[in-house]
């Protein structure tokens, strides 16, 4: 194993959050609001005409998206496994695509850090949160970090715990935002399944 060390490091690992994990931080769920925890994902073909929009439709345990990108769909089912399995999204997602092949299965846990700024470290994207894969909040999340932590460059070697609090407390109250802002998608009198 390599050591690496540096003045400041950005975790910006993903999902394996390489850096945030080794520290002692509380994850911040958001389950109790976004019931979504997987989603399958698939690609469809290319047609002649693309949308410049993504599709959202309701599914029966939760939402399927068609992203138009250059020379293919991108697709996904994001459901709540505690409703369906993989097996059965899968098949309400052929339902819809009738020749899509079974690709893979993506596990999340909706929610943030409480700190994403902890000694010399700072999390982006998906390091320091994630809230689901229907809407772009992921990529307006981690422009707003790194432009938040444009107007701190002057303080970051500093390491001044009400700086830090500071910038902790902005970037929470977004990915609050982003959460409250999708919790409204499932504000609907719709119960035609059990999920809903």
């Amino acid at each position: 194993k390599r050591k690496y060390k540096a003045d400041f490091y950005i975790d910006c690992t993903g999902f394996r959050k390489v850096l945030m994990s080794s520290f002692k931080n509380r994850w911040i769920s958001f389950s109790k609001y976004l019931k979504v925890k997987s989603a399958i994902v698939f690609p469809t073909g290319d047609t002649a005409n693309y949308n410049p929009y993504t599709t959202a439709t309701a599914m029966k345990s939760g939402w399927m998206f068609n992203i138009p990108v250059w020379g293919r769909h991108g697709n996904g089912y994001i459901f709540d496994s505690d409703y369906i399995t993989e097996e059965q999204a899968f098949n309400e997602a052929k339902e819809m695509f009738p020749d899509i092949e079974y690709t893979r299965t993506i596990d999340f846990n909706a929610g943030r850090y409480e700190q994403t700024w902890i000694n010399n470290c700072i999390a982006v994207g998906l390091s320091s949160g994630f809230t689901e894969p229907l809407e772009a909040t992921s990529i307006w999340m981690a422009t707003e970090q790194l432009r938040t932590l444009e107007s701190f460059v002057d303080v970051m070697f500093t390491n001044d715990e009400d700086t830090k609090n500071e910038y902790n407390k902005l970037i929470g109250n977004n990915n609050d935002i982003v959460m409250e802002f999708l919790y409204f998608h499932y504000m609907t009198k719709r119960n035609d399944s059990p999920f809903w």
